[in-house]
């Protein structure tokens, strides 16, 4: 049988749970009543409050916050400085290219049959070794030397062409004329002496030999227009002087004359080999296409309405190329020449530069990224991004006027730029060594919006 005295005191304090909950007092007596259960019916010791400084608002855009509060606030400040970081366009896409100023068109000045390739000059992992330095044929990819001094440039290929041959017998022609012609005009001058000779035939003399050396002279600049070497001319000349007009040179004379040598005009690489020993080429053939890589075009898509700000720039504008496939690594250079024609679809106009490749890491073709420095303006602040509070409408700073006075004044800003740390403020509402508040200012700017004013 159960007992009901326990379940008539449940009921008893259900009731009386219930009626205080009515009056909002349910908690309070739960909790007294098991403080004073567990330890007794002593009275609860009040403290009296224990007074505090206020912030005031001396005025609308002002703020007083006495120094024993800045811990509460979390109360930091900073000093504005000019900026520190380069002011950058926005990455300008495009794509490198060669410099068609320094590409070269190696032609033969005469037909003839391509009797030899040049040797290549750098070592080489495949090949005949010799002293170091690889005796294979010259091959697309290869890099060549121009002149330099009194040193030729590299010899890239043998030509024998029968036309050169026929260019130097005209020569030996026309100089063993001249010697003929010269004889006869001693005779003639030695015969009038003794007056046994006509005075026309001397003045035909003289005319003759007069055409004799226009002949030469001909002769020696069409053969210096086919890069034939003033010692190649001058040999020429001095066997025609040994010779008889009757005799012939012989077979390796013959060869010997007959052979031009093509060499590098320039230093570069080999971008094109299109001919191989045993053809016949003629002059409007390229034997060779050398290129100087030491230095690439940059062709880039700048936007229209980054245009004014690079038209502003005195010209050449640096930049610093980036590879997307290579990221970390930079290449410097600058911007020459902005077209004057926007594409239509894209409303972007063709930029084109230079980059410096002497080490040979960049590739004809490749997509790269260009990033140009623009000058700082001479209103431009930075200050530390927890400085700026914004609400969307508008963008505020706290200054403190005087470091030594706990007084901040907000102060509507205009930003120029933003990074991860700090932002740019343009105009006059903040100056350099101005001190900003870095934390803490969006608790003074609600403040400052509750507060009355109270001068």
């Amino acid at each position: 049988m159960l007992k009901k005295g326990p379940i008539r005191w449940a009921r008893v304090l259900t009731w009386a749970v219930m009626s205080l909950a009515g009056a909002g007092g349910v908690v309070a007596v739960l909790f007294v009543y098991l403080n004073r259960g567990a330890q007794g019916a002593d009275p609860v010791t009040k403290h009296p409050p224990v007074e505090r400084p206020q912030l005031s608002r001396p005025d609308e855009h002002s703020l007083f916050v006495p120094e024993d509060v800045f811990p509460s606030l979390g109360l930091h400040t900073a000093q504005a400085s000019r900026p520190t970081r380069p002011r950058s366009l926005p990455p300008l896409n495009g794509n490198l290219a060669l410099d068609t100023n320094k590409l070269v068109r190696i032609r033969t000045p005469l037909p003839g049959k391509l009797m030899s390739v040049g040797l290549n000059e750098e070592p080489a992992p495949t090949g005949v070794i010799q002293d170091g330095v690889s005796t294979r044929a010259l091959r697309q990819g290869d890099r060549v030397r121009g002149p330099s001094g009194d040193k030729p440039g590299q010899l890239l290929a043998v030509l024998w062409s029968k036309d050169l041959l026929e260019k130097k017998y005209e020569l030996v022609d026309a100089v063993s004329k001249l010697k003929l012609d010269r004889d006869r005009l001693e005779r003639y001058k030695e015969l009038d002496r003794q007056g046994n000779i006509p005075a026309a035939k001397i003045r035909d003399a003289e005319r003759e030999v007069e055409i004799d050396q226009i002949n030469i002279a001909r002769v020696e600049r069409n053969l210096r227009g086919w890069d034939v070497s003033e010692a190649d001319i001058k040999a020429v000349k001095a066997e025609a002087e040994r010779l008889d007009r009757k005799d012939a040179l012989k077979a390796g004379e013959q060869a010997q004359w007959s052979k031009i040598e093509i060499r590098a005009p320039q230093d570069g690489v080999i971008l094109e080999k299109n001919y191989t020993p045993g053809d016949n080429v003629d002059t409007s053939a390229d034997l060779f296409k050398i290129g100087d890589l030491s230095r690439l075009i940059v062709w880039v898509h700048v936007y229209e309405e980054d245009l004014p700000a690079l038209l502003k720039m005195k010209r050449p504008i640096p930049w610093t190329i980036r590879l997307p496939a290579q990221p970390e690594a930079a290449f410097e250079g600058h911007l020459e020449q902005i077209s004057a024609v926007l594409d239509p679809s894209q409303h972007t106009a063709l930029a084109s530069g230079q980059v410096d490749n002497s080490k040979g890491e960049l590739r004809v073709g490749q997509f790269v990224t260009a990033t140009i420095n623009l000058p700082q303006a001479d209103d431009d602040i930075e200050v530390p991004s927890g400085a700026v509070v914004e609400d969307g409408r508008k963008s505020v700073v706290f200054v403190q006027p005087d470091p030594s006075k706990p007084r901040f004044e907000r102060r509507e800003v205009e930003v120029a730029r933003r990074f991860h740390d700090v932002i740019y403020l343009r105009g006059r509402a903040v100056k350099e060594k101005d001190r900003v508040v870095t934390a803490g200012a969006v608790l003074l700017n609600d403040a400052l919006d509750n507060l009355p004013v109270k001068p």
